[in-house]
């Protein structure tokens, strides 16, 4: 059964104070070629790019003082306007009211009931084609830390059409994979303990050696959060927070 786009992850856009520092961080940690495009007045918008394509934007963070350097992941909704209102029928919060970006799409940064930030988002064009895996230097997974996931999948569920399947995960209990048709698109779970409590969204970038790009990292002034870590039959994967205080996961697959 293939996946409709809905649901889908279509675009991460770095909020940050420091946009020069983020793009080169990047730059030598994933390999992205950073692309400036004028926004008019302020500061440009910084268009990641791996062998000519779009992967990421990096920005400006205009949200309160009291909100940290975070990466904005962006889910693809058929038509903003009703899913705004869909997610504040069940408990969530627009925080921006839907507006236009020229000539790209259409899009509402919004929150679910328990809090994490994310924007849904219409693009004026076709979606690129989904890769059956995602290439090293792109995003390939998402995951929600949460103090309460069954009510956070149930809200996912209801705002977007995801299918819920549970795998038990022992001491720290049930992994909640949300899917579109028999693709894997997010995971939700418990926040873990050292971990913010206030509920976030953590996005993966698919490296080719976690253990060699984390050290990179490190190298270059990241804090690493969590280090590289098995996941059995899946792969191994650690956290780190970038320079200017971002967190991001870096993943590579079991082989």
């Amino acid at each position: 059964m293939a996946a409709s786009s809905v649901g889908r992850f279509v675009w991460h856009e770095l909020h940050t104070s420091d946009r020069p520092k983020a793009a080169k961080f990047y730059k030598q940690i994933i390999g992205w070629e950073a692309k400036d495009v004028p926004m008019g007045p302020g500061e440009p918008y910084t268009l990641c790019q791996l062998g000519g394509k779009d992967v990421a934007g990096i920005t400006k963070s205009m949200a309160p003082a009291n909100v940290p350097p975070h990466w904005l992941a962006y889910i693809a909704v058929d038509d903003v306007d009703a899913s705004a209102a869909k997610i504040k029928e069940l408990g969530g919060k627009v925080l921006m009211a839907p507006m236009d970006i020229p000539n790209i799409g259409r899009f509402a940064p919004v929150t679910g009931p328990e809090g994490a930030a994310f924007a849904i988002y219409k693009s004026s064009s076709p979606n690129p084609e989904e890769p059956k895996t995602p290439p090293v230097g792109t995003f390939c997974w998402e995951e929600l830390y949460t103090s309460d996931p069954a009510a956070a999948a149930k809200f996912y569920s209801a705002a977007f059409g995801y299918t819920i399947e549970e795998a038990d995960m022992g001491p720290m209990g049930t992994y909640r994979i949300l899917k579109r048709g028999d693709r894997q698109t997010a995971g939700i779970m418990k926040t873990m303990p050292g971990a913010p409590a206030q509920s976030h969204w953590i996005s993966y970038l698919a490296v080719q050696s976690v253990d060699e790009s984390t050290r990179n990292a490190k190298e270059l002034g990241s804090k690493v959060h969590m280090p590289p870590t098995d996941i059995p039959n899946i792969g191994r994967f650690s956290i780190i927070g970038d320079p200017t205080g971002a967190a991001i996961a870096l993943f590579t697959g079991a082989m």
